[in-house]
């Protein structure tokens, strides 16, 4: 054992020292902790509020195709339409998408813009300013601000005609081919056959979206050829606004997607499945139909396959289908509502439905067996209303793009409420 009085006096000052500096580490680390716990909240917080700005501004963008102004960009009336249905689910989403556990605020109100006919487009910016930090606050730094921007765009296919565009690559499209020309403005055409350019854009009556088949006078969609008699012929090349005329399209069982109560013939299975070729039906391109010698029972396979699209157990409405209202479209307050009338959102409003189909729009007369695509229709079939020799399909109109008359002036998608789609073109 050491005797204390045998310690140098020099020694005697360093006692003690070890203390000091564990002291000076402790407060290194501490502060190296704060930093990293901080800075890893603040990039989580700020990618939770990048998440939620896309998400708003997409929503927005969709609620711009909801409104039909894509379709007739320069009405004011749909623009002020657009931006209140936009700001409204805007605010929607915001409230959904919380950071922290509180929900982001606008840093200002979105801009809207629609210099870019056809192509409006939307930004938002959110921001927390009272995102709480924790061992920063020894410094005197209690709360934190965490901001957001992202731009959208409502790309129409309709309104958009240049020479570098994206060729179209529809998908899903139904072998009825429907003629160009519109029943519920007589005289007019769905779109130009050659530059295609949609014909009467916007809101019926005044333009085609929203226009029903089957309201009248508008008459159900019916076959051009009726035959109730498989060996009936259809010798009618120049069908009548409001009537369809099948395709003769072969297809091919591993490009489908078909539900279970699929059919066995080629129209049926054409118009219940899902032919996801884009080569299938080109824009521009030609199609054969069967207009001289009708091997098929249209009206038997054209009835079975549109009640199995929409989930309808039989003719009419009320069968199990899904339910378009129409009514806030076309008084200009706001989109159409999709109820779901099957499954585990039955009864609730839905974003989409197997009701929606697309069609395309053919040149008329047609020559040759042949029919010239020239645009594709998007709708809602409400039901399937066969009666006597001939199928009448009530239906309403999503939606009308058109091809032109120069390769990749066009896209369409098949899919969705509407044959316009939205991204996300600025972060």
């Amino acid at each position: 054992m050491s005797n204390p009085r045998l310690i140098s006096p020099s020694h005697r000052r360093e006692q003690g020292q070890t203390i000091v500096l564990v002291a000076l580490a402790l407060v290194t680390l501490l502060a190296m902790a704060a930093l990293a716990i901080d800075v890893v909240t603040l990039y989580v917080a700020r990618s939770e509020m990048q998440r939620a700005a896309d998400a708003a501004a997409l929503a927005g963008a969709k609620a711009f195709v909801d409104s039909g102004v894509t379709t007739d960009p320069s009405n004011t009336n749909l623009q002020t339409l657009a931006q209140d249905m936009a700001n409204a689910t805007i605010s929607s989403i915001v409230q959904q998408n919380k950071i922290a556990g509180a929900p982001p605020v606008l840093a200002s109100p979105p801009a809207f813009s629609f210099t870019n006919a056809g192509n409006p487009t939307l930004s938002v910016t959110l921001q927390r300013t009272d995102l709480p930090t924790f061992f920063a606050r020894i410094w005197g730094s209690r709360l934190a601000t965490v901001t957001a921007s992202a731009t959208a765009e409502a790309y129409n296919p309709s309104n958009w005609q240049t020479s570098t565009g994206i060729s179209v690559a529809p998908k899903c499209v139904k072998p009825l081919l429907i003629p160009n020309k519109d029943p519920g403005h007589a005289g007019s055409t769905f779109v130009s056959a050659t530059t295609g350019t949609v014909t009467l854009p916007g809101i019926y009556p005044a333009g085609v979206i929203g226009e029903t088949f089957g309201a009248p006078p508008i008459p159900e969609l019916s076959d051009a050829c009726p035959s109730g008699n498989p060996n009936n012929p259809c010798v009618n090349p120049d069908p009548l606004a409001g009537t369809f005329i099948p395709a003769s399209v072969a297809l091919d069982p591993t490009k489908e997607l078909c539900p279970s109560c699929a059919g066995s013939s080629d129209l049926e299975q054409g118009i219940e499945c899902c032919d996801f070729r884009p080569s299938s039906y080109s824009c521009g391109g030609t199609i054969p139909v069967d207009i001289s010698t009708s091997s098929k029972d249209v009206r038997r396979d054209a009835d079975n396959g549109v009640q199995c699209l929409i989930n309808a157990s039989g003719s009419g409405p009320g069968q199990g289908q899904d339910s378009l209202d129409p009514a806030n479209f076309l008084a200009s307050s706001g989109p159409m509502q999709i109820t779901a009338n099957s499954g585990p959102l039955n009864g609730r409003l839905v974003f989409t439905s197997n009701s929606i189909a697309t069609f395309p729009i053919i040149d008329t007369p047609i020559t040759g067996g042949q029919a010239t695509i020239v645009g594709f229709l998007q709708v809602f079939v409400n039901y399937e209303n066969g009666t006597g020799s001939s199928t009448q399909v009530n239906l309403t109109v999503l939606n009308v793009a058109g091809c032109g008359n120069t390769a990749g002036t066009t896209v369409v998608s098949g899919g969705g409420i509407s044959p316009v789609p939205v991204r996300l073109i600025h972060q």
